[in-house]
């Protein structure tokens, strides 16, 4: 059964080529994303990759449902319970802890137990501004949802957050279905009046992708809220795990070899970043409830900006 709902669009831009390489991929490879229309839609999401010495930025998303968090949870709570009882959370940039080095296998071996979705976006930081003439344009088109004050590297973070998070609802969720997403608390959200504007600049994108005007309520926050879900951090743990192992993987992964579909062996051994190469040993493990797809921009041969979908495997990498 197919689960992807395609963008119909072309002036999409990078989000159509997106989508477009996901409904490739996911035909080619039935299977590789899981449902996510019963109950209510819950996204939690962190990124990686925003500092000028970086090749790449990856967003990454875990998306699922409420009742699948229902089910999960007491999952959770086992895991916490005996690797990390003091509270502390999982995170990319700590794993050189040994406590938290430890519990990582468990961690994720819990989270490939939630029906959902890890949906990366890896972008080459050659590519330009997702909207012809940069932030300044944007600012233009999206007046009310940029402070004045707002710097241009923030403007283009802030469009490109908003368009991943407008993609992901049209692609899995329905119309009348109600969604929520927490987000890592970053520069993109860290005051009232940029959250308000960048609810509005999600809300023009999700409809000009979709055309809904009748959709249910989509609500967001940030981990750092006090009304977060007790559940929030870890799950955006697992996102930020993704976001940060792929940032360290862009170079070794291919982008776009000139046909549709392909398949390319990745030797985990080259990969000298010892957390990433634990994480991809585990993407590429057995049939997860959890699904993982990458989607990479990226310039080609000839400078041009492709895109492509691609999944671990256990024998292969299969794209």
């Amino acid at each position: 059964m197919k689960i992807w709902h395609p963008i119909i669009d072309e002036g999409a831009g990078y989000l159509f080529s997106l989508s477009d390489s996901i409904s490739v991929t996911e035909a080619k490879y039935p299977g590789m994303l899981a449902s996510v229309v019963d109950g209510s839609m819950i996204i939690a999401s962190d990124y990686s990759g925003q500092h000028k010495k970086a090749t790449h930025e990856a967003y990454s998303f875990v998306v699922t449902t409420d009742l699948a968090l229902r089910e999960w949870l007491p999952l959770l709570r086992g895991f916490r319970e005996q690797w990390l009882p003091d509270g502390r959370r999982i995170s990319f940039k700590k794993l050189n802890e040994p406590v938290r080095w430890r519990a990582l296998p468990a961690f994720l071996e819990t989270a490939s137990k939630l029906h959902g979705n890890l949906i990366t976006v890896l972008i080459d930081r050659r590519v330009g501004s997702f909207i012809d003439g940069g932030p300044e344009a944007t600012v233009r088109l999206f007046p009310d949802c940029f402070p004045l004050s707002t710097k241009h590297g923030t403007v283009e973070k802030m469009l490109r957050l908003a368009s991943f998070v407008a993609l992901i609802l049209s692609g899995l969720r329905r119309e009348s279905q109600t969604s929520m997403w927490i987000s890592d608390h970053d520069e993109t959200l860290d005051s009232h009046e940029k959250r308000e504007g960048f609810a509005r600049l999600a809300t023009y994108l999700t409809f000009g992708l979709t055309g809904w005007r009748n959709a249910a309520e989509h609500l967001f926050g940030t981990t750092e809220s006090p009304k977060a879900p007790y559940w929030s951090e870890d799950v955006a743990s697992l996102a930020d795990l993704a976001a940060g192992a792929y940032c360290q993987l862009g170079n070794h992964l291919p982008t776009f070899l000139g046909l549709e579909t392909w398949r390319v062996l990745v030797a985990s051994s080259e990969v000298e970043n010892q957390r990433a190469r634990a994480i991809a040993d585990w993407l590429a493990g057995s049939d997860f409830a959890l699904k993982h797809m990458l989607l990479r921009l990226g310039p080609d041969a000839c400078g041009e900006v492709r895109s492509s979908a691609q999944a671990f495997t256990r024998r292969v990498s299969s794209l």
